[in-house]
């Protein structure tokens, strides 16, 4: 007599929880502390050239996706003529506060 096929790979164990074992993967662990602040590893913030981050929350899991600083537009326009533009703006403010 022969025995059915047993499934191969993983063999998944119902203990109550029904995350998958995906969320349990190596790699860096964040913790949060009793005031609900986390720490990203240096190497991630570096990485990612952000110190801000936006929370996205699916339905499975949490992104963080990184917000540049408004500092790495600088350059973007090279024929940009920063100093025209703040003198231009301090001219109209001198004028609005004559009125």
């Amino acid at each position: 007599m022969k025995h059915p096929a047993r499934p191969r790979g993983k063999r998944s164990h119902k203990t109550g929880v029904s995350e998958p074992a995906a969320e349990y993967a190596a790699g860096p662990v964040v913790t949060i502390d009793a005031t609900g602040r986390m720490v990203l590893p240096k190497k991630i913030r570096e990485h990612y050239g952000a110190d801000r981050f936006v929370v996205r929350e699916t339905e499975k899991h949490i992104e963080l996706v990184p917000v540049k600083p408004i500092s790495s537009l600088l350059g973007i326009l090279p024929d940009l003529d920063l100093k025209a533009i703040y003198r231009d703006h301090d001219r109209e403010v001198a004028k609005e506060d004559e009125e």
